[in-house]
């Protein structure tokens, strides 16, 4: 189901965010977004690199002004 389901829901996301104006409060708000789900990626898995990896992520986009 997962396998049918998420493609589905990539293809539907992506053409909402083509869509989407350049507006830079909104891309506040997507790259909140996409750490909150990548967040809870990896909180579902059991490995230090995922661990590490997030918060590089995470500390290159909060000090990239």
């Amino acid at each position: 189901m997962t396998s049918f389901l998420l493609p589905l829901a990539v293809g539907v996301i992506d053409k909402a965010l083509a869509k989407l104006p350049d507006n830079a409060e909104l891309g506040e708000l997507i790259i909140n977004t996409a750490l909150h789900i990548l967040k809870r990626a990896v909180a579902m898995t059991s490995t230090k690199v995922d661990d590490d990896l997030y918060e590089m992520v995470e500390k290159a986009l909060t000090s990239r002004e």
